[in-house]
């Protein structure tokens, strides 16, 4: 264990930051250049570059060489973009490009580490597991200008579910929004969007679903299904009132199992009482060569002709 090593007080320091510190750090603990030495030559450090030490054996995780990555800045620099949005550990992203935003280039830096140049304010900045970070806000901004509109919307619907302040987002999107910079105009449209839905989609599927859907007709996030005398029967992902048809985002995450499958039936069992079909779309179903949206269309234009057939012709 780190705590174990020879260098006591350093070793619990380091243990909390990935096993990497730097010369400044170690020189507060009373550790001196001639000791470094000393255990450089014994192999109980490495030092990946100048001034940044690694504890030999420690495991060469993706976050200790970001975090190697951050203080070979002199700790200017932040975990930034993809980095960060991965660091937070928001959907769509995971460990990757080791990506910096910093105040001006700096020379010296990994072949692998990516310099992303920028102003930050303090209050942008955040730590995740022992790495200064950019904040959920800053990483939204940021990634919204090199992402592709999917993913951004992605990350953003998790953020929103995941309980970050829209306000906060929408603070830290207005301040940043400049003349060519189109990732704070892009949240401002989310944010504006979000306004107008008011709930965020409860999953990655689910958002990865809406996306599939697009502009179709008549959807409704979140919509809320009710018998005649307004008795609440179930809540669905998505759905196009008009035609009483449900679509629903299908993991196994939550509904495998015979206790999720029994709900399910029984869930399902309460709309079609009420006259509702429900349309299911797994993970699967969704990075196939097929369209979403224009399977729920076909649906939705077979029940509106079923529904004006039975108004028309209702039974005795």
């Amino acid at each position: 264990m780190i705590t174990s090593t020879p260098w006591g007080a350093v070793g619990e320091f380091a243990a909390s930051r990935h096993g990497a510190f730097t010369r400044k750090q170690a020189a507060t603990k009373d550790i001196t250049c001639k000791v470094i030495a000393r255990w450089k030559r014994d192999g109980f450090v490495t030092e990946p570059h100048p001034g940044v030490l690694v504890i030999a054996g420690s495991p060469n995780t993706w976050r200790q060489r970001l975090k190697v990555a951050t203080l070979a800045s002199n700790e200017a620099g932040v975990a930034g973009f993809l980095a960060s949005a991965a660091l937070h550990g928001a959907d769509g992203f995971g460990p990757g490009p080791l990506q910096l935003l910093v105040p001006n280039w700096r020379r010296g830096f990994a072949a692998d580490v990516v310099q992303h140049i920028g102003p930050f304010q303090l209050a942008d900045i955040t730590d995740v597991d022992g790495i200064s970070t950019t904040g959920i806000a800053r990483t939204l901004c940021d990634i919204a200008g090199v992402c592709t509109p999917e993913a951004t919307r992605i990350a953003f619907e998790w953020a929103w579910r995941s309980g970050h302040s829209l306000t906060w987002i929408r603070q830290t999107a207005d301040r940043l929004d400049h003349p060519g910079r189109k990732g704070p105009r892009a949240i401002l449209r989310l944010l504006d969007d979000a306004a107008a839905i008011s709930r965020p989609t409860e999953s990655a599927l689910e958002a990865r679903l809406e996306l599939a859907l697009g502009d179709l007709p008549g959807l409704v996030r979140q919509y809320e299904v009710r018998d005649e005398n307004g008795l609440f029967i179930a809540r669905t992902d998505f759905a196009t009132p008009d035609v009483k048809l449900a679509i629903e985002a299908h993991s196994r995450r939550y509904h495998f199992g015979q206790s999720a499958q029994d709900s399910d039936e029984l869930r399902e069992l309460a709309m079609q009482s009420v006259g509702w079909k429900v349309m299911y779309f797994g993970a699967k179903r969704l990075s196939g060569s097929g369209s979403p949206r224009a399977d729920v269309l076909t649906v939705a234009n077979r029940r509106r002709l079923d529904l004006r057939n039975v108004d028309s012709h209702p039974l005795p």
